[in-house]
Protein backbone atom coordinates (compact mmCIF):
# COMPACT_ATOMS: atom_id res chain seq x y z
CA UNK A 1 0.00 0.00 0.00
CA UNK A 2 1.35 3.42 -0.96
CA UNK A 3 1.99 6.07 1.66
CA UNK A 4 0.31 9.45 1.39
CA UNK A 5 3.68 10.90 0.43
CA UNK A 6 4.07 8.46 -2.46
CA UNK A 7 0.55 9.25 -3.65
CA UNK A 8 1.09 13.00 -3.35
CA UNK A 9 4.08 12.98 -5.68
CA UNK A 10 2.81 10.54 -8.32
CA UNK A 11 3.51 12.18 -11.66
CA UNK A 12 6.21 14.50 -10.28
CA UNK A 13 9.77 14.32 -11.53
CA UNK A 14 12.51 14.11 -8.89
CA UNK A 15 13.25 17.79 -9.52
CA UNK A 16 9.58 18.80 -9.14
CA UNK A 17 9.29 16.80 -5.92
CA UNK A 18 12.43 18.45 -4.49
CA UNK A 19 11.16 21.92 -5.45
CA UNK A 20 7.88 21.21 -3.69
CA UNK A 21 9.55 19.86 -0.54
CA UNK A 22 11.85 22.90 -0.47
CA UNK A 23 8.76 25.10 0.06
CA UNK A 24 8.17 23.69 3.52
CA UNK A 25 9.02 25.71 6.57
CA UNK A 26 11.97 24.17 8.44
CA UNK A 27 10.95 20.85 9.99
CA UNK A 28 9.52 21.14 13.47
CA UNK A 29 10.41 18.61 16.14
CA UNK A 30 7.91 17.47 18.72
CA UNK A 31 8.63 15.66 21.99
CA UNK A 32 6.37 12.87 23.24
CA UNK A 33 2.91 14.22 24.18
CA UNK A 34 3.47 17.60 22.50
CA UNK A 35 0.41 18.89 20.65
CA UNK A 36 1.17 19.37 16.96
CA UNK A 37 -2.14 21.03 16.12
CA UNK A 38 -5.48 21.50 17.83
CA UNK A 39 -8.99 20.66 16.80
CA UNK A 40 -11.20 23.70 16.07
CA UNK A 41 -8.22 25.97 15.35
CA UNK A 42 -8.08 27.73 12.01
CA UNK A 43 -5.82 25.94 9.55
CA UNK A 44 -4.38 26.68 6.15
CA UNK A 45 -1.29 24.46 6.21
CA UNK A 46 -0.64 20.95 5.01
CA UNK A 47 1.56 18.70 7.17
CA UNK A 48 3.91 15.90 6.22
CA UNK A 49 5.04 13.50 8.94
CA UNK A 50 8.76 13.01 8.33
CA UNK A 51 9.37 10.78 11.32
CA UNK A 52 7.54 9.46 14.37
CA UNK A 53 3.98 8.60 15.28
CA UNK A 54 1.17 11.07 15.92
CA UNK A 55 -2.16 10.18 17.53
CA UNK A 56 -5.32 11.67 16.08
CA UNK A 57 -7.99 12.88 18.52
CA UNK A 58 -11.51 14.05 17.73
CA UNK A 59 -13.61 15.44 20.58
CA UNK A 60 -11.17 13.92 23.11
CA UNK A 61 -11.48 10.43 21.58
CA UNK A 62 -8.42 8.81 20.04
CA UNK A 63 -9.50 7.86 16.55
CA UNK A 64 -6.21 6.75 15.06
CA UNK A 65 -2.52 7.22 14.46
CA UNK A 66 -0.45 8.51 11.58
CA UNK A 67 3.18 7.75 10.80
CA UNK A 68 6.10 8.67 8.62
CA UNK A 69 4.88 9.45 5.12
CA UNK A 70 1.43 10.61 6.22
CA UNK A 71 0.09 13.84 4.74
CA UNK A 72 -2.54 15.79 6.66
CA UNK A 73 -4.49 18.94 5.96
CA UNK A 74 -4.59 18.71 2.17
CA UNK A 75 -8.12 20.10 2.21
CA UNK A 76 -6.88 23.34 3.80
CA UNK A 77 -4.86 24.02 0.66
CA UNK A 78 -8.14 24.23 -1.24
CA UNK A 79 -10.11 26.10 1.41
CA UNK A 80 -8.77 27.07 4.85
CA UNK A 81 -11.07 25.86 7.63
CA UNK A 82 -11.22 24.81 11.27
CA UNK A 83 -9.15 21.73 12.05
CA UNK A 84 -11.21 18.59 12.58
CA UNK A 85 -8.79 16.82 14.93
CA UNK A 86 -5.98 17.30 17.41
CA UNK A 87 -2.61 15.70 16.66
CA UNK A 88 -0.37 14.64 19.54
CA UNK A 89 3.15 13.21 19.29
CA UNK A 90 3.11 9.61 20.53
CA UNK A 91 6.85 9.34 19.92
CA UNK A 92 9.42 11.98 19.14
CA UNK A 93 8.31 13.31 15.79
CA UNK A 94 9.43 15.57 12.97
CA UNK A 95 6.85 17.35 10.83
CA UNK A 96 7.12 19.51 7.71
CA UNK A 97 4.58 22.33 7.32
CA UNK A 98 3.44 23.72 3.97
CA UNK A 99 1.74 27.11 4.00
CA UNK A 100 -1.20 27.44 1.63
CA UNK A 101 0.00 30.75 0.18
CA UNK A 102 3.42 29.30 -0.69
CA UNK A 103 1.92 26.19 -2.28
CA UNK A 104 -0.45 28.24 -4.42
CA UNK A 105 2.36 30.62 -5.42
CA UNK A 106 4.52 27.62 -6.35
CA UNK A 107 1.88 26.29 -8.71
CA UNK A 108 1.40 29.68 -10.38
CA UNK A 109 4.69 29.12 -12.19
CA UNK A 110 4.46 25.33 -12.55
CA UNK A 111 2.92 23.59 -15.57
CA UNK A 112 -0.88 23.45 -15.29
CA UNK A 113 -0.73 19.66 -15.64
CA UNK A 114 1.37 19.42 -12.47
CA UNK A 115 -1.21 21.42 -10.51
CA UNK A 116 -3.94 19.09 -11.77
CA UNK A 117 -1.95 15.99 -10.84
CA UNK A 118 -1.20 17.41 -7.40
CA UNK A 119 -4.82 18.18 -6.55
CA UNK A 120 -6.08 14.83 -7.84
CA UNK A 121 -3.49 13.15 -5.60
CA UNK A 122 -4.45 15.40 -2.68
CA UNK A 123 -8.09 14.42 -3.21
CA UNK A 124 -7.13 10.72 -3.18
CA UNK A 125 -5.32 11.25 0.14
CA UNK A 126 -8.37 13.02 1.56
CA UNK A 127 -10.68 10.19 0.43
CA UNK A 128 -8.34 7.66 2.04
CA UNK A 129 -8.55 9.60 5.30
CA UNK A 130 -12.34 9.53 5.15
CA UNK A 131 -12.29 5.77 4.53
CA UNK A 132 -9.99 5.23 7.52
CA UNK A 133 -12.29 7.35 9.68
CA UNK A 134 -15.32 5.33 8.58
CA UNK A 135 -13.50 2.08 9.37
CA UNK A 136 -12.63 3.40 12.83
CA UNK A 137 -16.26 4.42 13.46
CA UNK A 138 -17.40 0.91 12.55
CA UNK A 139 -14.74 -0.61 14.83
CA UNK A 140 -15.70 1.63 17.76
CA UNK A 141 -19.40 0.92 17.19
CA UNK A 142 -18.75 -2.84 17.28
CA UNK A 143 -16.73 -2.46 20.48
CA UNK A 144 -19.49 -0.39 22.05
CA UNK A 145 -22.15 -2.99 21.18
CA UNK A 146 -19.96 -5.76 22.59
CA UNK A 147 -20.01 -4.14 26.04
Amino acid sequence: MSTDLEILFEGFSAEQKRAFLDMATPSRRYAVQNVVLKEREWGSEMLLVEDGVLSVWASDVKVGEVRKGSVLGVSTLIEPHLRTATLVAETEARVMWFERSRVLAHFETAPLRLLQVFFVSAFRIHLSLIERCEERIVQLTRELHAI
